[in-house]
């Protein structure tokens, strides 16, 4: 041994196909999942920001209420 690592006796594959998963190489099937995935997130990025805008309503709801009903 002279210090430097022995390369393996064959190519190490990705954890996918180590756990008996395919994985996926055509491209249009890629193409279609990352749309679906971009969708989603805009989808949740909508949602987040309805929810703050909720927020903000009730905090200036209960912050009219404290100074104009004591």
């Amino acid at each position: 041994m002279n210090g430097q690592p022995t390369p393996p006796a064959e190519p190490v594959a990705a954890p996918a196909a180590r756990a008996g998963m395919s994985v996926v190489t055509d491209p249009e099937i890629v193409r279609i999942f990352h749309e679906e995935v971009r969708s989603a997130v805009s989808y949740e990025k909508g949602l987040a920001v309805k929810a703050l805008i909720a927020l903000a309503l009730v905090g200036i709801v209960v912050a009219m209420r404290m100074l104009f009903l004591g």
